[in-house]
């Protein structure tokens, strides 16, 4: 494979890795450092502030562990470009924090600690939360010194890039025409079923079943009892789907009903079905007033991406970088 196919849109991929620095920390079950530093103390510096080589080294293992547990082996080729890219996170990350400084933006605390408390809440209780941090290595002030600079990052880049543009009606056409199949919502039911399996009575306890709702049994209650699927705990709701969702032989006769319609029993490769049509949605297009809010936001933010880099470059006018890893200099610098 080569290197450059490896690391995609690599111009940009710098600013997006320090961003998501906090997701690798966490999302990492077991990281160290695996020691490969070399005799450097430091491997750049800007502005006379140095970058450690183990801060640097501890990006590599993190980015490099995450391409493993993905099942990516990066080859040497791939590894040396993939440590250019860090070098180059590290950089930028850095130019940008001493920017913010320079601009007097700062994060309120509370803010971090909102922050913290949206990462927390995806484990399931503190403990596992700050066992996880202490697996990795680190300490809560240190995630939260993370937290709050990424915050900085992303308010200078607010303030100086993002407030700075504007999305035209004519912008939000020409973007919305251009990939209309985007707003497309395909042909649609919703609909409930029975399920019973061959271990659990087979086509003669289904063919009861369906004798009870034609004697006017609940189709609700009844899933509720008999179903084997997981729907079945919500009165086999299965809420909307499209054509392509479901098996061909399931699919056909749940579309051919009419709303309010039981079907005849339907056999598939899971057991036997009773489905109920519970309502129709025909294809339709979303008007572009439904979506203008969103496609604003997604031309800001390809706007944002497009003078990110030259903005950062302008930053190198101001604040000077010195590279001391050997053969990390790469384009553009």
């Amino acid at each position: 494979m080569h290197t450059k196919s490896f690391f995609k849109n690599s111009k940009t991929l710098p600013f997006f890795l320090l961003i998501a620095c906090i997701a690798v920390f966490i999302a990492t079950a077991s990281l160290a450092a695996s020691g490969d530093t070399d005799a450097l103390e430091y491997v750049a510096v800007v502005n006379n502030k140095k970058i450690p080589t183990e801060e640097f080294q501890l990006n590599v293992d993190m980015v490099k562990n995450s391409y493993d547990e993905m099942g990516f082996h990066l080859e040497e080729g791939q590894l040396e470009e993939l440590k250019k890219i860090i070098l180059d996170s590290l950089i930028e990350k850095e130019l940008l924090l001493q920017e913010s400084e320079a601009k007097g933006i700062e994060i309120d605390a509370a803010a971090v600690e909102e922050e913290i408390d949206t990462i927390r809440s995806g484990f399931p209780d503190a403990p596992t939360f700050e066992k996880r941090i202490q697996e990795m290595g680190y300490t809560l002030d240190f995630l939260k010194h993370e937290i709050r600079s990424n915050m900085t990052i992303e308010a200078l880049i607010e303030q100086e890039l993002a407030s700075k543009v504007a999305v035209s009606d004519e912008q939000m056409k020409s973007f919305y025409d251009a990939g209309i199949e985007n707003y497309r919502i395909p042909e649609r039911i919703k609909a409930s079923h029975i399920l019973v399996t061959d271990e659990s009575g087979g086509k003669e306890k289904i063919e009861e079943i369906r004798k009870e709702i034609q004697e006017g049994g609940d189709f609700q209650k009844l899933a509720e009892k008999h179903s084997q699927c997981p729907s079945g705990q919500n009165g086999g709701d299965l809420g909307y789907f499209s054509r392509g969702q479901m098996v061909d032989a399931f699919e056909n006769a749940a579309f051919d009903l009419e709303i309010g319609e039981i079907s005849d029993i339907v056999e598939t490769r899971f057991g036997y079905h009773i489905i109920k049509l519970e309502a129709y949605q025909k294809e339709e297009t979303k008007p572009l007033e439904a979506v203008k809010d969103d496609i604003a936001k997604e031309i800001r933010r390809q706007e944002v991406a497009s003078r990110l880099q030259p903005y950062i470059e302008s930053l190198k006018q101001t604040y000077p970088v010195e590279i001391m890893m050997p053969g990390a200099e790469t384009e553009g610098k």
